[in-house]
């Protein structure tokens, strides 16, 4: 329910706090007081749209909050949950921001949000009834909720709504892999040739670099067998000119030197270290040399494996080195042909038992609903006869789905119409009700279904409208009635209606340059004048308020 409501500079609105209990409040003042702008106020908080031209003159914005008690609406804390917007105190407090040059803002318990988040949580907690704005009655989705919840029908169509999900997800994979299945079918024997081609061949990405470095060496040896032999002679075996012969000459000619010159010493022992390292060098040339002898057995094979491999990776569109990653991706193919196989049969089970069950709770909603339709639709008939709609008919329909076709909540969708005259025919709420009619259909619905009514709070803005005397008397006690399930916000000119609720606020409006809107919390006395007032004329007389406090203590107030 609403805890309290904190409006700045919004309109003729300077400030206002107010703080709401349980039951029925009446908000009353002259016409024109801006009884209406309260409302207002609450629905451009929940979310409705808006301009900057709400905000009060002097202003650059526009400031509403509220705070809601969530410990009786477990819908809206849940849906905090799931938004990750809960405080987890059990409360919740919406703020909106309206600007003169800017788009809005929106905060819940303290964190920015789209306005449509305002707009989603705003229809769990408040249901304002005026003028059709905000008026949750209308939708075929509140409407259907309400007879599930009067037929005590919630869990279960909640439990199908799950089921169609499931339903609907299995059905949407078994054609995806239908599809997937057909595709590969038509091209498995393909795919079972090329992986067995493949197979046999046995690509290694690391294998191909080790035969073309075999396959150059294979190609070259003639020419690695003399350049290494020449190498060899010009190093250690021509007997004037080589390397080795030269450097042990020098070796001998600066031992003899390094008598006049210690450092040419140092010199003949570096040159030492060369000869050991020529040494080793010439050493490892001969072996190699030794090696390079050629096989044409050898050759041919390596020659002829390079071959196969770069004709299947012409033939397969691929680098040599991926054809290993081409059979393991062929290979995943024909698997999940086999395996799809046996999801797709494993799936026809589940679908099957998916409808059986679908197909068994939506029996029983419909039986359910059936039921409780005519017993609703029957209270709320009684109900608007007693609000002065004397000739209404009021009626609740299962309109089946197209055959073979399954819906989230069932196989019917449910719709409220009425006949508010003998000559005319039933109709949609939306297309038949007039304004004032709509809220005396609303409050009837609400009275015969206030056990099953999910959202805590109902805002009528003058339900009263077109009505008086004995009806005005009934409205007013069917709004008591009803504020003993849920809080109630009524705007009201009527005093038989006034008479009923727990709490009463006055609106006036104050000053004349700058004008203010102005509200007052009537205590037992303020409210005996305000009903007066209410009754009377130009001039309260004593007749009135003894008129007006009888009202009062007759309605227990």
């Amino acid at each position: 329910m609403i805890n309290w409501l904190d409006v700045r500079n919004f309109v003729l609105v300077e400030h206002v706090s107010l703080n709401f209990g349980r039951g029925m409040t009446v908000l009353t003042g002259e016409t024109g007081a801006g009884k209406s702008i309260i409302v207002d106020a609450l629905s451009i908080l929940l979310g409705d749209r808006t301009s900057g031209d709400i905000v009060r003159q002097g202003s650059d914005r526009a400031e509403i909050q509220a705070g809601f008690d969530l410990s009786d609406n477990p819908q809206a804390a849940a849906w905090l949950d799931t938004q990750l917007l809960s405080d987890e105190t059990g409360e919740c407090s919406l703020r909106r921001l309206v600007f003169k040059g800017q788009s809005s803002r929106g905060f819940i318990n303290g964190r920015p949000v789209p306005i449509h988040s305002l707009q989603e949580l705003g229809d769990l907690l408040v249901d304002i009834h005026s003028q059709r704005e905000h008026h949750l009655l209308l939708r075929r989705d509140t409407q259907r909720v309400i007879l599930d919840t009067y037929a005590n029908a919630t869990d279960l169509v909640e439990k199908i709504a799950q089921t169609f999900t499931r339903l609907n997800d299995a059905q949407r994979e078994l054609e995806a892999l239908e599809a997937v299945a057909e595709s590969v079918r038509e091209r498995e024997e393909t795919l079972q040739h090329q992986v067995r081609e493949l197979t046999l061949l046995d690509p290694d990405p690391e294998e191909l670099a080790t035969l073309d470095t075999a396959h150059g060496r294979l190609a070259h040896t003639r020419e690695l067998a003399e350049g290494t032999w020449q190498t060899v002679q010009a190093l250690d075996e021509l007997e004037d000119t080589a390397a080795s012969t030269l450097i042990h000459r020098s070796i001998q000619r600066l031992l003899q030197l390094s008598e006049y010159d210690p450092r040419l010493g140092q010199a003949s022992a570096q040159l030492e270290a060369v000869v050991s390292q020529l040494t080793e060098t010439v050493a490892e040339l001969r072996r190699w040399q030794s090696e390079y002898d050629l096989d044409p057995a050898e050759f041919e094979e390596v020659q002829n494996r390079l071959g196969v491999l770069h004709e299947a990776a012409r033939k397969y569109r691929v680098q040599p080195s991926e054809l290993r990653a081409l059979l393991t991706r062929l290979e995943g193919e024909l698997e999940s042909a086999s395996g799809g196989s046996t999801r797709i049969e494993n799936l026809g089970q589940e679908i099957h038992a998916l409808e059986t069950q679908y197909n068994e709770m939506a029996a029983t909603i419909c039986k359910a609903r059936t039921k409780a339709a005519k017993s609703l639709a029957t209270s709320v008939t009684q109900h608007l006869i007693e609000l002065g709609l004397d000739q209404a008919v009021f009626r609740i329909e299962l309109i089946p789905l197209p055959e073979q076709r399954r819906g989230r909540y069932g196989t019917a969708s449910v719709a409220f119409s009425i006949c508010t005259n003998p000559d005319l025919e039933s109709g949609p709420l939306e297309k038949v009700a007039s304004g004032g009619e709509l809220s005396r259909i609303s409050l009837a619905i609400q009275v015969a279904a206030s056990q099953a009514d999910r959202v805590p709070s109902s805002i009528y803005d003058e339900v009263d409208v077109g009505i008086g005397g004995r009806i005005a008397e009934i409205v007013g006690n069917k709004l008591k009635a009803l504020g003993a399930h849920k809080q109630i916000l009524c705007i009201t000119h009527l005093p038989q209606v006034a008479v009923q609720g727990t709490d009463h606020l006055q609106i006036t409006k104050q000053g004349d340059k700058d004008t203010q809107i102005h509200v007052q919390d009537l205590n037992p006395d303020q409210r005996l004048e305000e009903i007066s007032r209410m009754l009377g004329g130009i001039e309260i007389t004593r007749e009135t308020r003894a008129h007006a406090a009888d009202m009062l203590k007759r309605a227990g107030n």
